[in-house]
């Protein structure tokens, strides 16, 4: 049955689909924009006024639309079918392609398909909206999502038993409690905490992630140059954050406990390499350790040999680790003797090796270590990262 008298068109939707239907009258809707293209300016306003309202600041956007007026979609179906229509420009498309003209003509932003910083949503129901100010328009509204801010740097950690991201309390599993004093924490402070509170202020932000290029344990200090990072901003409204004034009052208001220094803006695929590069890179470490027994010039010599390493996850994170056998290689290892049972060990090696168990061996759970090839019982006492090294 022809659909040619059962559907009327507005001057927009002939023109772009065919003349073979009536055009709608005035106070008549169109069976297939709603009228909705005839009112775009009102759209336009509502982004506007939304982008406005929040003061969400961005340079690139994408519009997606989303029709759930089942009416809508079943009459624009039927009108293709009956003239086989061939084009590829529905009412969504028409609709993303015409605000974002506008949004590129009146506020002089640039379209994005891949990586945009906001994405505008365009919702069209058959209920009106509460809070549309537009009678012609009451079935639409608008959302806008702010993409993620991603910030690159590097931290160094100056004092001892700081983690470098949020542990939940033991006792409440991060509910709050007497014991973290409400917070859910159990630690009052990370290097995550001492960077986030100042920066998500500053970018009108949800929430931030710490994205750190492997981590060091809570006891050990963090030193050279520092340990690369990505944080993560969730839902920023400002993204023109001055990163010198940042690293200024980071530094000043930590107390000495944590210091960030070559911050810049990077992409989500640097997010990603710096979170798999711990096998791909090396790292340089300053390590104590200490000897049931006294330790001879031999024993020091196999020392400095030790190379490929055959380490199972340590007892101490296997409840956080798969429980696999890892590869690992030592580049260089030189020894400082401190006294008969204390040497000092600059090791520069791959990615993920875990030093504790270097020199401990835990339980023959690292093989060779320090331990077993002197057959001396020793544990590392203090451990230090002199560099982190990354791929660019």
């Amino acid at each position: 049955m022809s659909t040619n008298n059962e559907y009327k068109l507005c001057s927009r939707c002939l023109a772009r689909i065919s003349r073979k239907f009536q055009k709608t009258e005035e106070n008549e809707k169109c069976s297939i924009c709603d009228n909705l293209l005839l009112h775009e300016d009102k759209i336009y306003q509502l982004i506007y006024n939304k982008i406005h309202k929040f003061d969400i600041e961005f340079n690139t956007f994408y519009i997606a639309c989303q029709v759930t007026y089942d009416k809508l979609n079943i009459a624009e179906k039927n009108i293709h079918k009956e003239v086989n229509y061939q084009g590829n420009n529905g009412l969504k498309k028409q609709l993303r392609k015409d605000l974002s003209q506008m949004l590129v003509e009146k506020m002089g932003k640039t379209i994005d398909y891949k990586n945009p910083e906001v994405v505008i949503n365009i919702k069209i129901r058959k209920k009106p909206f509460k809070h549309n100010p537009y009678p012609e328009i009451n079935n639409l509204t608008v959302f806008i999502d702010s993409n993620p801010l991603f910030i690159e740097g590097k931290y160094r950690k100056l004092i001892r038993g700081i983690p470098q991201t949020k542990w939940p309390c033991t006792e409440c599993k991060g509910k709050g409690c007497s014991a973290c004093n409400g917070t859910g924490q159990q630690y009052p402070e990370t290097v995550e905490g001492l960077i986030g509170k100042h920066l998500l202020p500053m970018a009108k932000g949800k929430e931030i992630k710490f994205h750190g290029s492997g981590r060091e344990d809570i006891d050990v200090l963090m030193l050279g140059e520092g340990r690369p990072f990505v944080i993560e901003v969730k839902y920023p409204f400002k993204r023109s954050i001055d990163l010198k004034f940042l690293r200024r009052v980071v530094n000043s208001h930590s107390d000495g406990k944590i210091e960030i220094n070559d911050l810049k803006f990077v992409d989500n695929n640097r997010r990603a390499s710096i979170k798999k590069s711990s096998t791909e890179s090396y790292k340089v470490y300053s390590a104590i350790a200490e000897f049931e027994n006294g330790v001879t010039s031999n024993d020091i010599k196999k020392i400095e040999k030790l190379n490929i390493i055959e380490q199972r996850t340590p007892k101490r994170v296997e409840h956080r680790r798969a429980d696999k056998i890892r590869t690992r290689k030592i580049m260089n290892l030189e020894v400082e003797r401190i006294n008969s049972k204390k040497l000092r060990l600059i090791i520069k090696c791959q990615g993920g090796l875990y030093i504790k168990e270097l020199i401990s061996g835990d339980e023959g759970r690292t093989q060779p270590s320090v331990s077993s090839v002197c057959k001396n019982k020793s544990i590392c006492s203090q451990l230090d990262v002199l560099k982190v090294h990354i791929p660019q």
